[in-house]
């Protein structure tokens, strides 16, 4: 069987552009939809969706503020609308679709009568109509001619990718009706370039393989055309639509590809094909060495991309440095010597004058199938690295194996993507093997839960012992701060952050911070776990208070106002209360219109309760003793209210401040 493939094929310039356009957008992070599909192809626009940019149907139905005009173009009432909105507009629609459009609005405006050769229900079709005002004449086929009246004067325009025998055609019966046509050739270079590509490839081969989306209209045509020319052809999307029933082993195989057909789907049935071919040429050939046997030989000589192994076959097999090992050696001569024994599988058909290709890691891949398959019946995790993040999860490398964990395998708690793994190794659960299928099936979740077991019984354990824990600072909160320590996380409420009454989080942590705190309450059940931070700190009642004593005079900092008083701190988390028989002996005064937040006031120390951790002052017996208007008072004496009441009051200002 011989493989031809066209000289032009797959991605035009228009659809490149829109896929670079969508691509580079989705790497900003932008919340952005397109208006319908960017292109018609299913894979490329679940690859897009994939990396989230996904499709709406109407302007009403986008999420956020952006939308991408797709290649096919839109008509002016859509761009309206969208500044109506105030939605940003990404224009990604193919230079050559707002041509046929510009085209078909001036000569509407010239007064002209303008003729549309192309699909009638065509998103590019209805955007072209749309820029003629809806005045235009669309025709999809010479059946639509029939009934054209006479004119004395008309204008052609045509779908960018309109097949060009059927423009011809359809052009001669508008020619008949009417005595002067204006033609403007509106057909995209690149849609006839592949036209005459499989009208050329029609006539040497025996059946055509045409690749592309179902609903692509150029992908369509060129089905059409390679059928017209006489050829068998066969309109499929992916590989795996291939059937070895259609080809015979000695037929000449031709493959084009419409212009929105990714490079990558091109390439899988190409591959597939090839793999077909081999096949048909095992059948054909009878020899002691096929594809798929294991040999073993010695290697005779080295270059940078290959190795030449002799294994007792009249030539010497190539071992490519892509079938050695994953990733691939920078060069063969790093891990392998001339003399060196390698065992490896043949990769091709043993044919009398061919090439021989052999792998080492297809053998490989035999021996890594065998490892998952007994890590699955020990209930054992294997090592894997995150390679790419799709829509459904995470795509991972096992050694030479490629495995998929499931979006829902991923964490333990939801997460949209698992993106955040990528370039990381880590451990997985074997959940299914299928080497047939080529399909194997791992959890991350499964692993994070075991651990998480464990580290809940090491949290039992330290909360049990009142161990001091290290913990890194993951999210800030208003209220607070969540902690993780080995992985399991915990609130630190913001009055545990310091003994001083704190604002806001943020004036003492930062995200990423490594800090200390104890376990304050723990719920194994609920898997629920508070810390503290102040309690691994140095308590300012038992250091700072050993320099202060009843009597003394001090400068303290007025941190809050209360109705009966206000909180004075002398140092940070050593306050006290000032009542308000201490602030004034004007009765008719409120203390705020004596202190304010932020005051620093002189005061004396009337009382220290170290047990209850309660201090008392007093503003109005340092200002006597300023003015010599009384005797100093004992320091176990109280105004108003003994020292055990003020401590009372105290707390119940320490509790509200808390």
């Amino acid at each position: 069987m011989k493989i031809i493939v066209a000289k032009k094929l797959g991605f035009c310039y228009g659809v490149k552009r829109a896929m670079q356009i969508a691509e580079d957008l989705s790497k900003t992070g932008t919340d952005a939809v397109t208006l319908g599909p960017i292109i018609h192809n299913n894979q490329v626009v679940a690859g897009l969706r994939s990396k989230g940019i996904d499709y709406v149907e109407s302007l009403d139905d986008v999420p956020g503020e952006t939308v991408i005009i797709r290649s096919h173009g839109v008509g002016p009432a859509c761009y309206n609308r969208a500044n109506e909105k105030n939605l940003k507009i990404i224009d990604a629609t193919c230079p050559y679709v707002v041509r046929a459009q510009k085209e078909a609005n001036r000569l509407v405006n010239e007064g002209k009568t303008v003729i549309i050769f192309g699909e009638k229900n065509h998103p590019e079709v209805r955007s072209i109509a749309e820029w003629a005002m809806d005045r235009a004449i669309v025709a999809e086929t010479p059946a639509d001619l029939a009934n054209l009246p006479y004119l004395s004067e008309a204008s052609v325009v045509s779908q960018t990718t309109f097949s060009q025998a059927l423009f011809q055609e359809m052009l001669a019966l508008v020619k008949d009706k009417v005595d002067h046509v204006d033609v403007h050739r509106t057909i995209c270079n690149v849609t006839a370039e592949r036209q005459n590509a499989v009208a050329e490839l029609a006539k040497i081969a025996d059946v055509i393989v045409v690749i592309g989306g179902r609903h692509s209209g150029n992908t369509r045509r060129l089905y059409e055309l390679a059928k017209a020319n006489g050829t068998p052809a066969y309109h499929i999307e992916t590989a795996a639509e291939l059937r070895s029933s259609w080809f015979q082993s000695d037929w000449t195989v031709g493959i084009t590809a419409g212009a929105s057909t990714p490079d990558w789907i091109i390439e899988e049935v190409l591959l597939a094909m090839d793999d077909m071919k081999t096949t048909f040429e095992e059948m054909d050939m009878n020899y002691d060495f096929h594809k798929g046997s294991i040999v073993e030989g010695t290697v005779v000589d080295l270059t940078d991309e290959e190795a030449y192994v002799s294994f007792g076959y009249k030539t010497e097999a190539v071992l490519q440095a892509r079938e050695y090992s994953f990733p691939a050696p920078e060069s063969m001569k790093d891990v392998l010597a001339v003399g060196d024994t390698v065992k490896a599988q043949i990769t091709n058909a043993v044919k009398e004058d061919g090439t021989i290709y052999i792998s080492k890691i297809k053998l490989d891949r035999l021996a890594d199938w065998d490892i998952v398959e007994q890590a699955l019946a020990n209930d054992e995790p294997v090592e894997v690295e995150g390679i790419e993040a799709i829509k459904a999860g995470l795509l991972v490398q096992i050694k030479s194996l490629r495995g998929f964990i499931p979006l829902s395998q991923g964490d333990l708690r939801f997460v949209r993507s698992l993106s955040f793994l990528v370039g990381t190794t880590f451990q997985a659960k074997v959940l299914e093997v299928d080497r047939l299928k080529n399909r194997l099936v791992l959890s991350r979740k499964a692993m994070l839960e075991i651990h998480r077991e464990t580290e809940m019984e090491n949290m039992k354990e330290a909360y049990e012992q009142g161990t001091q824990l290290t913990g890194i600072v993951k999210k800030i909160m208003p209220y607070g701060a969540f902690i993780d320590v080995n992985g399991i996380e915990g609130l630190l409420h913001i009055s545990d952050v310091a003994w001083n009454k704190i604002d806001k989080v943020e004036d003492v942590l930062e995200p990423n911070q490594e800090v200390n705190v104890i376990i304050k309450s723990f719920d194994p059940e609920k898997q629920r776990i508070s810390f503290s931070r102040k309690d691994t700190l140095p308590d300012p009642w038992m250091d700072d208070i050993q320099n202060y004593a009843v009597g003394d005079t001090v400068v303290g900092k007025v941190v809050k106002l209360i109705d009966f008083g206000a909180i004075v701190e002398l140092t940070d988390g050593l306050t006290g209360l000032l009542h308000i028989s201490e602030i004034t002996k004007d009765r008719s005064k409120k203390v705020g219109d004596v202190l304010a937040d932020g005051d620093m006031v002189e005061v004396q120390i009337i009382g220290i309760n170290k047990s209850r951790k309660r201090i008392s002052f007093s503003l109005i017996q340092v200002q006597e003793h300023a003015e010599g208007a009384t005797e100093e008072m004992p320091a176990d004496e109280a105004p108003v209210q003994d020292v055990a009441e003020a401590e009372e009051v105290t707390a119940e200002a320490t509790s509200d401040e808390e």
